[in-house]
């Protein structure tokens, strides 16, 4: 992982609230490492500003993988916990995608990121 990733993810992990610059950065590298939508578009901001929208991309970019939510609702900021597996049966995934925030959609797109680079270079080693 690039610094510029890892300083992706501390921006979408500790943000306070929506983060446009940051979903900017996103769609960037989503677009890049998985292409495009079930439609056939690029990934845009627009496509990843709502947490349907991103529970949708998850469907879309990982067919039959279990979305975890945990956390505390708590006004201003949530302590939200998002895990990506390939199957919620079996405990030997090999990859287990997570990510954190005080804003679940930020969490999502933490936990989708870390998952899509991860495949993106297992795929090109």
């Amino acid at each position: 992982m690039t610094e510029d990733q890892e300083k992706l993810f501390l921006r979408l992990e500790t943000a306070d609230s929506h983060d446009r610059a940051a979903l900017d950065d996103v769609a960037r590298l989503l677009s890049e490492d998985v292409g495009r939508t079930k439609a056939g578009a690029a990934i845009t901001p627009g496509d990843i500003k709502t947490t349907d929208e991103i529970v949708h991309l998850v469907d879309a970019v990982l067919p039959g993988w279990t979305i975890q939510i945990t956390g505390t609702a708590a006004e201003p900021d949530g302590h939200w916990h998002c895990t990506l597996r390939q199957s919620a049966i079996r405990d030997n995934d090999e990859f287990i995608g997570s990510g954190e925030g005080k804003i679940l959609s930020h969490a999502l797109l933490a936990a989708l990121l870390r998952t899509v680079l991860y495949l993106a270079d297992r795929k090109s080693a």
